[in-house]
């Protein structure tokens, strides 16, 4: 126990230095924000990956999701998520011409500044969810092995990230995203070789009968074990939000050149065929041999839904030394997504929802939006029901209420009233069909395939903004028309 605690506390000091180090360069909102602008491949690359290596995404998310469908599971999870950087590659070059580095500020420089206001506003909820979800997942897994309750180990990771990140900036997220890949893709390594150790003890090494997946009518092997509908409304559903993921694109404009930007988004591709497909699949799949579900449910070491694989295996296969040094690895996957997600929930507050303010430009303002913003990730962390339904809705409110104002930044005539009402009508509408529809409210209306999935929400958020659009082209159309008389 005491040998965990020294070696998460040695680890939150490195990363405090390193955001002192980082302050030390700041001259500049820009510097603070994007690290001036001037990332190299690897900047670029290995804070692109660790991201998304994180305890939700890679070591959870991924791996529940193939415990769930097998390898049907690259549907739903791995396809949407390297398309996506793969059009993030394609399209670096457009965006990379472009003056602003943040996304409301190139919605707002075409359409006006009400739209920058209201995109801010979604990406900053967004972010604020995703955040929030990072640090209750990490106190849980956390907890256990420091010993403390739940809500002490969320104020203990809080606290050090708003300490680096306040002081340091972007240049301490991209500074510690480096140290935190190599310690997250350590961490997820050894627990795949964990599964393997458990695999060769378990009687049978590999089973006569091919295991059925835990929510799935077919084998593991099958490709579409998920079936057809649910991975179309996956792909329609997640797809235009992550092609559209502001700490990606922020990560794109930081880097000093688009040559610099491609590079970084493919070394990006590659980590993550590897750590949101290839090991999660493994692990996943080799946790229905190691902890098999029956009619009772699912084992209770692995959790309610087979959420705890990782702690299971680490719980059942590690020895004690390596508890502790993995113990390190899970911090550290943690706090590289939440430190990305607090930079972008200030970037969007401080930057872009105040930028007709003066004092939006004062360094000191954009600390302590910053602060504020760990703060509030925090808050929401404790009120948290349910991990995947908030998702969802960050993924929702992504693809329903910013993926189409930024992506009309490049198409022709587009109405500015439209993109705002869309916007509204999309971040409005998908918060609350996800209540609506999370406590059964529309199972009247809804089939059942539209249920059983779990996207249906998002849909209805789709359906809002497109409403929205309508109406917002209609009012400005009546203004032009009233104008001219």
């Amino acid at each position: 126990m005491l040998s965990v605690w020294v070696a998460v506390i040695v680890y939150f000091l490195i990363t405090i230095v390193i955001g002192w180090y980082s302050f030390r360069k700041q001259k500049t909102q820009v510097d603070h924000w994007t690290g001036g602008r001037e990332l190299g491949v690897m900047d670029v690359g290995l804070s692109l990956s660790a991201g998304f290596m994180s305890v939700s995404w890679s070591c959870v998310y991924a791996v529940q999701l193939f415990y769930w469908y097998g390898i049907g599971a690259f549907w739903i999870i791995t396809f949407p998520w390297l398309i996506s950087l793969i059009l993030i590659y394609r399209l670096s070059t457009k965006y990379r011409g472009l003056k602003a580095f943040s996304q409301p500020e190139m919605v707002g420089d075409k359409f006006g500044p009400k739209n920058r206001k209201v995109v801010a506003l979604s990406l900053a909820i967004v972010f604020l969810v995703w955040g929030g979800a990072e640090i209750y997942v990490a106190a849980n897994l956390l907890s256990a092995e420091l010993n403390i309750n739940i809500t002490a180990v969320m104020i203990l990771i809080t606290i050090v990230i708003g300490i680096y990140l306040t002081f340091g900036g972007f240049r301490a997220v991209i500074a510690t995203d480096k140290l935190q890949y190599v310690l997250v893709a350590v961490y997820i390594f050894v627990v795949a070789i964990l599964a393997i150790i458990g695999l060769r003890e378990t009687p049978g090494f590999l089973p006569d009968t091919l295991i059925t997946p835990t929510k799935s009518s077919v084998s593991w092997i099958s490709i579409f074990s998920p079936g057809i509908t649910i991975i179309l409304l996956t792909l329609i559903a997640y797809l235009p939000g992550w092609i559209y993921e502001a700490d990606l694109w922020l990560r794109v404009q930081a880097a000093k050149d688009v040559r610099t930007a491609r590079k970084g988004v493919f070394i990006g591709a590659l980590n993550g065929l590897i750590f949101v497909g290839i090991i999660p699949m493994f692990i996943g799949i080799s946790a229905l041999e190691l902890y098999p579900s029956t009619d009772s449910g699912y084992p209770e070491i692995i959790g309610f839904e087979g959420d705890a694989i990782f702690s299971a295996l680490i719980h059942d296969y590690a020895p004690a030394w390596l508890r502790m040094l993995l113990s390190v690895g899970l911090v550290a996957a943690a706090m590289s997504t939440i430190d990305t997600c607090v930079n972008v929930m200030g970037l969007s507050v401080a930057y872009d929802y105040f930028h007709d303010k003066k004092y939006s430009t004062n360094v000191s303002f954009q600390k302590l939006i910053t602060s504020l913003s760990v703060v509030a990730a925090l808050l929401f962390a404790m009120f948290i029901e349910s991990l995947w339904d908030i998702f969802y809705l960050s993924s929702g409110i992504l693809s329903a209420a910013v993926a189409f104002p930024v992506a009309s930044v490049f198409i022709k005539r587009i109405h500015p009233e439209g993109i705002f009402y869309s916007s509204v009508f999309g971040l409005t509408g998908t918060i609350i069909f996800y209540f609506l529809e999370s406590r059964g409210l529309l199972n009247l209306i809804e089939p059942d395939w539209l249920i059983e999935s779990s996207v249906g929400f998002i849909l209805w958020g789709f359906f809002s903004a497109a409403i929205g659009y309508v109406f917002g082209k209609y009012k400005q159309s009546s203004q032009i028309s009233k104008y001219s008389k």
